[in-house]
């Protein structure tokens, strides 16, 4: 009898032993095959180009291809649907700004918890963002601009890459603190505004260096105001914000999963993704069209969209923008 015990207890450490250790060799095993980030903007942007020169980077470290698929729509919102769905075995990622978890889901119904349903990997880069009109604009300054559309309200119309983007929403706080209307023009990703700006659709665009910076150097483009925490080294006389005493815009974009991601992958993708950063070409190209390149980890960041949330949805509340989007 005593025999038999010990037979049943060395069967039952075994099979224990074989239920902890199994999935973690399958850990140390991915990715066996390419892994797909899901992005939410239209190709050429920013947040394209970034990501993209980061998957490069990291399926070099990873040794496996990691296939940047493009689905616009909603300011993220088609994407953020995909990825939520997806099964948490990290080879469905998703590429994602801030807005997507701050804002659009206070602005209109989605189907997606924006705190609790991503995991979040790692922050790669903040969005730095600035205004810019026409340089044959008859607004010289950001007062210029300001002080017209203070005596023409409605009249001017400014692009941004889409519906419910940290841009418009600190465009919109800046005409209220002002007393100025002006409408908001999406767009589905960053270089159509910029287009529709050089075309005159519009009278100004607020997106980020990689398409605001080449126009500019060309003499196309007049920067007006930076809407990070300092000045553009572009343009060391124009102001930001901040300076202006209206709120700096929190942008940060991020590689993130789905509910359930084990952690073993999701730290190794962290991991892999942080070393990814020192990859020349993405430094170089970052140094190029001024972009800040920004750390931080996913745990960290997740605390923080939990930490700012209940302030942007009192903004959208005071603002009254969310009206806007419930058609």
């Amino acid at each position: 009898m005593e025999k038999g015990n010990k037979y049943v207890k060395l069967c039952l450490f075994l099979v224990l032993t074989l239920a902890f250790t199994i999935p973690n060799l399958g850990y140390a095993e991915y990715p066996e095959k390419p892994i797909t980030i899901i992005h939410g903007w239209a190709p050429g942007g920013m947040a394209d180009t970034f990501t993209r020169l980061l998957a490069d980077a990291a399926s070099k470290k990873l040794g496996q291809p990691i296939i940047v698929e493009n689905k616009p729509g909603g300011h993220g919102i088609v994407a953020a649907h995909t990825i939520v769905r997806a099964k948490p075995d990290g080879y469905t990622l998703g590429g994602g700004v801030s807005s997507q978890f701050l804002i659009v889901p206070n602005l209109r119904k989605v189907d997606y918890d924006p705190l609790n349903d991503p995991t979040q990997i790692m922050v790669f880069f903040n969005y730095d963002l600035g205004l810019a009109v026409r340089s044959d604009s008859p607004w010289k300054t950001w007062e210029d601009l300001k002080n017209y559309a203070k005596q023409n309200p409605g009249k001017v119309r400014y692009g941004t890459p889409g519906v419910g983007d940290m841009q418009s929403l600190a465009f919109e706080m800046v005409g209220q603190k002002e007393g100025i209307k002006w409408v908001h023009v999406p767009f589905p990703g960053a270089k159509e505004p910029v287009i529709a700006l050089l075309g005159g659709h519009i009278d100004g665009a607020i997106v980020g260096p990689p398409d605001l910076v080449p126009h500019i150097k060309a003499g196309e483009l007049r920067f007006l105001l930076a809407f990070n925490k300092g000045r553009w080294p572009i343009a060391p006389n124009v102001p930001h914000i901040g300076e202006l005493g209206y709120d700096n815009t929190f942008s940060y974009f991020s590689i993130w999963g789905p509910k359930g991601l084990p952690e073993p992958i999701r730290s190794k993708l962290e991991n892999v993704f942080r070393e990814a950063m020192k990859d020349q070409r993405f430094i170089e190209t970052a140094n190029t069209f001024q972009v800040t390149i920004v750390y931080v980890p996913g745990k960290e960041y997740a605390e923080i969209l939990k930490e700012k949330f209940p302030k942007y949805k009192k903004i959208i509340q005071d603002l009254g923008i969310g009206e806007l989007y419930k058609k």
